[in-house]
């Protein structure tokens, strides 16, 4: 693994996840992410920019999302950052896997897989921005 970082900034638009998804991948490639490590990074920003994008404006058109990643000390960090209504993620409950379908709550798997894949994910709402900071072991 090499150490280094690169701010992308996509617009608040599903269709940007793609190009997301293919920067993430060359970031990783150039700093020798394993691909394990990387897959489960791309899958929970994928999943944190969609529900950004979908969520967490009234009217996306013109706005953006920024990610953040860093590869240091053995890990690798990413940040979402958006300027949309305030949501912090985290207080959302946990999903009852073991409920029956037809009883589960709508809502908070994407979190819980969030949750699943990462070492770590922290939240703050700083200057009226979102940020969501997810850290994974370089192993």
């Amino acid at each position: 693994m090499h150490e280094g970082s690169i701010s992308i900034h996509v617009a608040a638009d599903v269709r940007e996840i793609e190009r997301l998804n293919k920067l993430v991948r060359q970031f990783g490639e150039l700093h020798d992410v394993p691909s394990r490590t990387l897959y489960a990074v791309n899958l929970a920003l994928d999943e944190l920019v969609t529900n950004v994008i979908l969520y967490g404006f009234d009217v996306p058109e013109g706005r953006q999302v920024t990610v953040k990643i860093a590869t240091a000390a053995g890990e690798l960090v990413a940040s979402v950052m958006d300027d949309g209504r305030a949501f912090n993620p985290l207080e959302v409950k946990a999903p009852d896997l073991n409920a029956p379908l037809e009883r589960r709550d709508l809502g908070g798997l994407g979190v819980h897989l969030v949750r699943s894949l990462m070492d770590a994910v922290s939240y703050s709402r700083d200057d009226e921005r979102n940020v969501l900071t997810v850290r994974k072991r370089i192993r």
